[in-house]
């Protein structure tokens, strides 16, 4: 089978014509209807069928058209794999990432990536760690930063420890709760949340449900929570996110241990297909930004209980 009756069918099969496929292929209608009869003499079916002006798959078609998008995948992921061996840390990286680690993470690791390998392009993907996960497996994507999944591990991806994140309750300053509230004074408000596949939602929710509580009341689903705080800001909802979204003194945290999630960020990439070298360097690029910011956050609490141990006491 040529490698060319796979484009020509799927370009016939997303048109649904053959005159349209041949204009957009630039090839003539005769080598595309050739192109079909071949496929359907060597597999015994017919692929398509009649429908008005145009054509449409059958069910074998719909099949067929299923395999070989797997098949124009793997050409494509061969394609780039034999390119990155001789471009070193050149070539375009498609990572995934929550969007609190494309606000606060990826631009230190981007400052230093343009100063080293100026080369290197890279695609950000920001969507929830459910929706990453299948994009990675997929294909779709070379590499993510989500947070760590326990349970049964996954044959499919590989995943390293990268940093320690804390997600917390936040909402505007100056709202009516303050800065501290137990879980019933929270419940009697609306929330801004991501959709209940996504892990930070599941465990808030187990949260409030082992003590006796009802699940958060959401009035806002917003996947993934870019446009949280802009909500929080403007109304009394509370969200729940990582705590490096209370920086800017607009949105704070509201304490309670109950409702404070220690987590861990993993970095992930597909266990079995081609890593190329622009990917690797790019995760070591990160590795590094993250033991540097884990070394910095170490020094600045050392720092800071330094002062207090060396304040005098009042009298």
């Amino acid at each position: 089978m040529d490698v060319r009756d796979i484009r020509y069918f799927l370009k016939v099969a997303e048109l649904g014509h053959l005159g349209r496929a041949a204009k957009d292929l630039n090839v003539s209608q005769p080598a595309l209807s050739k192109c079909i009869s071949r496929l359907e003499q060597s597999y015994g079916v017919e692929l398509f069928e009649r429908a008005g002006r145009g054509i449409l798959l059958t069910e074998s078609g719909r099949l067929l058209q299923e395999r070989f998008e797997d098949i124009e995948q793997g050409l494509l992921e061969i394609q780039r794999e034999i390119a990155s061996l001789g471009s070193g840390i050149a070539g375009v990286v498609r990572i995934g990432c929550a969007a609190s680690i494309a606000s606060f993470f990826l631009p230190r690791v981007c400052r230093t990536m343009q100063s080293n390998a100026p080369d290197l392009r890279l695609q950000v993907r920001v969507a929830m760690d459910d929706v990453l996960l299948n994009e990675l497996r997929a294909g779709i994507l070379d590499v993510t930063i989500s947070p760590h999944r326990s349970g049964q591990p996954d044959d499919a991806v590989t995943s390293k420890r990268l940093f320690a994140d804390t997600v917390v309750v936040v909402a505007r300053d100056q709202h009516p709760l303050g800065r501290r509230a137990s879980l019933e004074e929270m419940a009697k408000y609306g929330w801004v949340l991501p959709a209940p596949s996504v892990s930070i939602r599941r465990w808030l929710d187990q949260a409030f449900l082992e003590s006796g509580l009802k699940a958060p009341e959401v009035i806002v689903t917003a996947t993934p929570l870019v446009a949280a705080p802009a909500i929080l800001i403007e109304t009394d909802l509370l969200s729940f996110m990582s705590r490096q979204n209370v920086q800017d003194g607009k949105i704070v945290e509201i304490a309670n241990r109950s409702t404070t999630l220690d987590r861990f960020f993993d970095v992930t990439h597909r266990a079995h297909g081609f890593v190329s070298p622009a990917v690797r360097y790019f995760i070591g690029l990160m590795e590094r930004e993250a033991a540097r910011n884990s070394r910095s956050d170490s020094d600045h609490l050392e720092s800071t209980d330094a002062g207090r141990r060396s304040k005098p006491k009042r009298l």
